[in-house]
């Protein structure tokens, strides 16, 4: 969901004192479906039961008093994880939800659950949303947030947009007054994309981030930083304090910081304008084709490649700059923000392709 900053420091701030870690064997974790009835055999969900960690809820809409929780509810991205640590084949996992036999669910997860390896389970608002190898190193988004506010401040920048899903959180800002042309009427800004997952779906980026004036479409360049989330093995039941992340998380914080005053380096955006500008000379043979060889090569479907090729014929020069923003553009169209940021950095290496690979990329093969 899009979120004004506020509004996003204050959900990062609920998480963070809403959420709990805990280091698990996983011989010790048990899948057991939820909520069953005669009308629901099977059960309503599936829930993972962590019998030596429980936490005190309050269950006092049901007119029972508070207890202690240790059997949780999944996320759909937990869910996915979990497939993945047993084996279950994807497919096979999602029939079963779907046809509501958690109960057949719970026996397969058991089946290849209990292995010899901890794992690190991550709690929020009594659901489970990661489950992930004991060595995973946690970047709390609020605290990544509040490490970057501070040097945006330095550097005068404006927030462009905020969003936070289930998996990742994204952050993007602009120096607005740092304009440059690609063409006459056609001016963009610098900026950089921060990004993190807290819950295993990729790592911390800090990425160049370009904006178009004219339609606010964006850009996101080659990254600068990417980290892992990897750090050293935990025993069972461990669960860091505040005080111990914020002290491991030092370094790291002070390196972001160091990135973000390297991108916004006026002589790297130069240089990024510079291919850009190189774009709107080059020309394309076939609108059709060239949308074409983009879709395949980025895995477009067919619905989103007609709106695609609607914003290139229609809104957009018959150019390599031209195709680019129409990337940029359907990127807008996107509900999900992953799927935004991914069409963002497609658009970009679209638009910095050498003139010869992007001819070769998207124009018609003659047959012989």
């Amino acid at each position: 969901m899009q979120l004004e900053l506020e509004a996003l420091s204050g959900e990062l701030e609920r998480q963070k004192k809403n959420s709990k870690d805990v280091v698990v064997d996983s011989r010790k974790l048990y899948a057991r479906p939820g909520f069953v009835t005669e009308e629901m055999p099977g059960g309503s969900e599936l829930q993972l039961s962590i019998p030596e960690f429980g936490e005190v809820i309050d269950r006092q809409h049901g007119g029972r008093k508070k207890g202690i929780q240790n059997a949780y509810t999944l996320t759909e991205w937990a869910h996915s994880q979990l497939a993945d640590k047993t084996g279950i084949p994807t497919k096979y996992y999602a029939r079963m939800m779907e046809a509501g036999r958690f109960d057949l669910l719970a026996k397969n997860v058991n089946a290849w659950i209990h292995d010899k390896e901890r794992r690190l389970i991550r709690i929020l608002d009594g659901n489970v949303r990661a489950i992930l190898s004991d060595r995973y190193r946690p970047m709390d988004n609020y605290d990544l947030l509040f490490a970057a506010l501070d040097e945006f401040k330095r550097h005068d920048v404006d927030i462009h947009r905020c969003d936070l899903s289930e998996t990742n959180m994204y952050v993007k800002v602009v120096q607005i007054h740092e304009i440059r042309e690609i063409k006459k009427d056609d001016k963009v800004v610098p900026g950089l994309v921060l990004s993190n997952s807290e819950v295993g779906s990729g790592g911390l980026r800090v990425e160049p981030f370009m904006l178009r004036l004219v339609c606010s479409n964006g850009l996101i360049g080659e990254q600068v930083i990417r980290k892992i989330h990897i750090g050293g093995r935990r025993d069972a039941g461990d669960i860091w304090s505040d005080d111990t992340i914020r002290k491991k998380d030092d370094v790291l914080w002070s390196e972001v910081t160091d990135v973000i005053k390297a991108s916004f380096d006026p002589t790297i955006f130069n240089e990024w304008v510079g291919k850009l500008k190189r774009g709107t000379e080059v020309e394309v043979e076939s609108p059709t084709t060239a949308v074409d060889s983009v879709a395949a090569k980025y895995n477009i479907s067919e619905d989103k490649k007609k709106d695609l090729l609607d914003f290139f014929t229609t809104q957009e020069a018959p150019t390599q700059w031209g195709l680019a923003n129409a990337i940029t553009r359907a990127a807008q169209q996107e509900e999900k923000p992953e799927n935004q940021v991914e069409l963002e950095r497609a658009g970009n290496e679209i638009a910095i392709l050498e003139p010869e690979d992007f001819i070769r990329l998207t124009r018609k093969e003659k047959k012989l």
